[in-house]
């Protein structure tokens, strides 16, 4: 039996591009015709898609890492999920390199300017619901769109940053409407 049909490289484009203006599975599904199956193993993986049959759910950890974690835990207190964190091992090498970093909550677009000028660049790029025939087509319209982008823009974004601070503070750390 043969393979069902994949996202040709355009198509992947655009769906990460819609991915980041926070579009439904099924909205992108329909504007590029193709199932939300596709788009799901598309997502799921975008590095690895199209390269080989999945032959099953992939292990988080391979064997190897898991006896590593194991020996670890064994000759120490810490919890396995303590040891398996790779943030509480990254701050570790930070602050034994005597690196001071700045407490930043992970996954925080409404902290994060350039979020928003991805959010204004891919409007720009797709406004009229515009398609792209190829991935040169696509990359011109992204550094055309990038080119228009006026500084004052930016200066606004970096310049909300008090008020941005202060609205998350105020949802207590939930979403706000940057």
């Amino acid at each position: 039996m043969g393979r069902g049909k994949t996202l040709t490289m355009p198509e992947r484009a655009q769906v990460d591009l819609m991915v980041q203006l926070n579009m439904s599975i099924s909205l992108m599904s329909a504007r590029i015709h193709c199932s939300r199956t596709l788009n799901d193993c598309y997502m799921s993986d975008p590095v690895a898609y199209g390269t080989s049959k999945s032959t099953g759910r992939a292990r988080k950890l391979k064997q190897q890492d898991e006896r590593n974690v194991a020996r670890a835990v064994s000759n120490t207190m810490k919890s396995a999920k303590d040891v398996a964190n790779p943030y509480n091992s990254t701050r570790a090498i930070l602050a034994s390199k005597k690196i001071k970093v700045l407490d930043w909550p992970a996954c925080s677009p409404d902290l994060n300017p350039i979020e928003s000028v991805w959010g204004f660049l891919t409007r720009s790029v797709y406004k009229n619901g515009k398609q792209y025939n190829s991935i040169s087509e696509l990359k011109d319209a992204v550094k055309t769109e990038w080119s228009k982008i006026h500084p004052s823009y930016l200066e606004n974004l970096s310049n909300s940053m008090p008020n941005r601070i202060f609205q998350v503070i105020q949802k207590n750390g939930g979403f706000t409407r940057y």
